[in-house]
């Protein structure tokens, strides 16, 4: 018996999507693109050993158009491959808004979960890798949190 149709377009159509991405920032990167990246636009970026030698963790910042401060960036590297990428700072709606709609565009329909007047989250998930997006509301500001996470690097460190 031969493959569905329908089968066979999904997965062309899933080929073809970009990998998960944000501002120039994706899950499994190498750790010195990731650092290049933010010293080309004038950020701050350093590392430090954990207890466990295949582990990283870094910490820098990143001056975004349109945040009244930079983005706060935190990754954690396996191998020195981003495997978990945290970026957070605090958007004006308006941006936050643009953040979700691009993404949207770029990626599909995300699923979407809403604690109403306080928290949403949009989330893209795609060949083991995973990019989200929180937006909460704790007063009368938002605070936004990216997080793009690649599955296959956490995974391998359980058979290690």
């Amino acid at each position: 018996m031969g493959t569905p149709a329908w089968l066979a377009v999904l997965a062309v159509f899933t080929q073809e999507l970009p990998p998960l991405s944000f501002s120039g920032f994706r899950a499994g990167m190498p750790v010195t693109q990731a650092s290049a990246h933010i010293r080309s636009n004038r950020g701050t970026f350093t590392c430090r050993n954990s207890s466990d030698p295949r582990i990283r963790e870094c910490t820098g910042s990143l001056p975004l158009q349109g945040l009244t401060g930079p983005l706060e960036v935190l990754i954690s590297s396996v191998h020195d491959s981003a495997a978990v990428i945290v970026l957070s700072g605090k958007p004006p709606a308006e941006l936050a808004r643009t953040w979700i709609e691009d993404l949207t565009l770029d990626f599909g329909r995300p699923n979407h979960v809403a604690v109403p007047a306080s928290q949403h989250t949009w989330q893209w998930i795609r060949r083991g890798r995973m990019l989200r997006v929180i937006v909460r509301i704790p007063r009368d500001s938002l605070e936004a949190s990216v997080v793009l996470t690649h599955g296959p690097l956490l995974d391998g460190l359980r058979k290690n």
